[in-house]
């Protein structure tokens, strides 16, 4: 017979069972160790609880109140607190605080109870109170730039540098929709609190008697801010011009006070956006107890690249007439549809028809610190003082919540202050988010002695520079050219089978005589070029006009000069640049202009898939086969550019009467909105 087995494990959860039994049915002798006092319980099944708790901090002053957190064991509900163990229940909050308004040592009591009973803890001589010391000014803002602010912004409060600072807003978005820049709000309120860069004034223990707070703004920085008091969730100026402002000093005695600051001017040649706070702490005879300095900067606008992916494509539709622009607006209906790119079109018939949309305005983003992300991203369109009816449209449609409108502030109507002036070189070393580039100078009209300035406004180029991040802007040779564009030579587009993954497109007539050249010596002189337009002509046509050849010439020195410029201003080689072909001519007044088609002056849109789409004017050279023979040579150096992981997709568009015959091209009838990588300026 087989022994039988005795099943302890049975017999083990038996005892358990009666073990827990009899605990919950205790007689209330326990005794808490660690200086509990005894505890009692019925027989509900339910233990008393185990009484734990902590304060924060435990020497202080009168001025200070002390956080006392409960970290019982055993679910407590109910919870008796005596904050000097005199037998007096002063809470029954299980995480209470307590300003003690007496020096001295204190011992603190805590009971816990639940059904099971009561226990409770005494912290022997737990509390250590002094008298209050002096008070301390201080200021504190978020000059790491984490979007929030701590005890780690204490350092190097007050300088500003790449890696320390903090960071505030030209607040020139729309968030209340009044059709009015926020920051000529005197009162801020609801999203637009998130339009202001906080700091604190911090409470000042034991203020003198008659005393005061005031809080100066530094020189530069006077009226061009405006600034807020926090009440309760009601913000209120207390700020927006003169020398300082004041602080009620019995609210700063008592607490904290938040304040909230916004830019309300541009950065110039006289500011260039930093603005230091200080605050200063006097007794009632004036004389300053103690003061802290902050420092801040405004953000500045960082223009777009044609390596930032572009999310939105703008167009003016202009009809369908001999200068409508249906050709480009299908072709680009359609790319933006392969890309995943926003499409929009402005309505030609409310703004004249007037259709250079990239002359009004520049694309922008302003990054600022965030505690929910790693950056705040605002888009932001920059409008250029060109003062003609497509420019008001960035105003009337994009403009609002969290889109700024920066106003032209030229009255100068030149066309060398439009937006098709004014380009981005991309990153390179040293210049992490790029440098701007404008067209302009001092020189002769070419085939004249005629002299000739042509620059920028001088507020314009003051900004750029004040910004900073960007500049210092340099200049090209662009005086010679009757609208006189920098995109009308030259464009920087990604190029990612390169080192240095984007290179120049430049113009270049010598490029085109020699793509004519070859064609007329592999036989083909007679192939039409512009075929089917009004000034169609051929080859030989062309490399029979002697006045032409001279005129492209000195086109070609002034060209070169330009391709000087910018090597000398970016460190680029000559390896970086791609010659397209473009010839030029006479428009009127010995002022040139593009012949054919301006090829540089393309369209870029690189999308979130990796492609890059290339929208190119249709030079309409030499057709061989079928073949237009500029189109050719522009693929053959464009396809050696790109990679399996980020193609170019390149089409050529009709641009010549909708553009091209009213002395512009495909970029300059378009505007983008694009998205900045993901790095953040001020750490750059």
């Amino acid at each position: 017979m087989r022994p039988r087995r005795i099943r302890t494990g049975y017999a083990c959860a038996i005892i358990a069972i009666l073990t827990i039994g009899l605990a919950a049915c205790g007689d209330g002798d326990s005794k808490e160790g660690g200086g509990g006092s005894g505890g009692s319980s019925g027989c509900s099944g339910v233990l008393p609880p185990a009484p734990d708790f902590n304060g924060t901090p435990t020497a202080t002053d009168t001025s200070t109140p002390v956080q006392f957190n409960d970290a019982s064991a055993g679910a407590p509900t109910g919870w008796q607190w005596d904050f000097n163990n005199d037998g007096t229940i002063d809470s029954t909050s299980q995480h209470p605080n307590n300003l003690y308004t007496t020096p001295g040592v204190y011992s603190v009591t805590l009971t816990v109870s639940n059904a099971g009973g009561a226990n409770s803890l005494t912290r022997t001589s737990y509390i250590t109170v002094t008298a209050p010391v002096n008070g301390t000014a201080d200021l504190d803002v978020d000059s790491n730039r984490d979007g929030g602010i701590t005890a780690a912004d204490d350092a190097n409060e007050d300088v500003w540098n790449l890696s320390q600072g903090a960071v505030f807003y030209f607040n020139q978005d729309d968030d209340d929709n009044n059709n009015s820049e926020d920051y000529s709000d005197t009162a801020s309120s609801g999203s637009d609190n998130l339009d202001l860069a906080r700091l604190f004034a911090r409470r000042y223990v034991n203020p003198p008697a008659g005393g005061s707070a005031t809080v100066s703004v530094s020189t530069a920085a006077q009226g061009r801010v405006r600034i807020f008091r926090n009440n309760g969730g009601s913000w209120t100026q207390v700020y927006s011009a003169g020398a300082s402002f004041s602080l009620p000093l019995t609210d700063l005695g008592a607490a904290d006070i938040e304040l909230g600051i916004e830019a309300r001017d541009r950065m110039s040649a006289s500011w260039d956006g930093r603005v230091t706070l200080t605050l200063d702490v006097k007794n009632s005879s004036g004389a300053t107890l103690s003061s802290d300095a902050v420092i801040l900067r405004c953000a500045p606008p960082l223009f777009s690249t044609n390596l930032w992916t572009a999310t939105e494509y703008h167009l003016v539709n202009v009809g369908s007439g001999t200068y409508g622009n249906p050709a480009l607006r299908t072709a680009m209906q359609a790319i933006c549809t392969a890309a995943g790119i926003t499409y929009r079109e402005v309505p030609g018939g409310s703004y004249s028809n007037d259709r250079w949309l990239q002359d009004s305005s520049e694309f922008a983003v302003v990054q600022l610190p965030s505690a929910s992300g790693p950056r705040r991203v605002i888009d932001h369109v920059f409008q250029m003082a060109r003062w003609r009816p497509c420019d008001d449209w960035c105003e009337d449609v994009l403009w609002g919540p969290d889109f700024d409108f920066f106003r032209r502030f030229s009255t100068n109507t030149a066309s060398v202050n439009y937006g098709g002036n004014f380009e981005v070189v991309p990153p390179y070393t040293g210049k992490p988010w790029g440098k701007l580039a404008i067209g302009g100078g001092s020189g002769t009209l070419i085939g004249t002695s005629t002299n000739v300035n042509r620059h920028m406004v001088s507020a314009y180029r003051e900004f750029f520079d004040a910004a900073a991040v960007q500049g210092n802007h340099f200049e090209v040779t662009t005086e010679w050219l009757a609208v006189g564009h920098i995109d009308e030579f030259t464009m920087f587009i990604p190029a990612p089978n390169t080192a240095r993954g984007w290179v120049c497109l430049i113009a270049s007539p010598d490029r085109a005589y020699q793509v004519l050249q070859a064609t007329q010596n592999a036989g083909y002189g007679s192939a039409t070029v512009f075929a089917g337009r009004g000034s169609q002509t051929s080859v030989n046509s062309i490399l029979s006009n002697t006045a032409l050849a001279t005129l492209n010439n000195e086109v070609q020195a002034r060209i070169d000069y330009a391709r000087t410029q910018i090597k000398n201003a970016t460190g680029l080689t000559d390896a970086d640049f791609i010659e397209l072909p473009t010839l030029f001519e006479d428009v009127g007044g010995n002022e040139m202009a593009a012949y054919n088609p301006g090829v540089v002056n393309l369209i870029c849109l690189p999308a979130s898939s990796g492609t890059i789409y290339l929208a190119i004017p249709d030079p309409e050279g030499p057709d061989i086969s079928g073949v237009d023979q500029w189109q050719a040579d522009i693929l053959t150096q464009l396809n050696a550019l790109d990679t399996a992981g980020n193609p170019f997709s390149i089409t050529f568009v009709d641009v010549f009467m909708s553009y091209h015959e009213l002395l512009g091209e495909a970029h300059c009838g378009s505007n983008f909105v694009r998205t900045p990588p993901a790095d953040d300026w001020w750490d750059k």
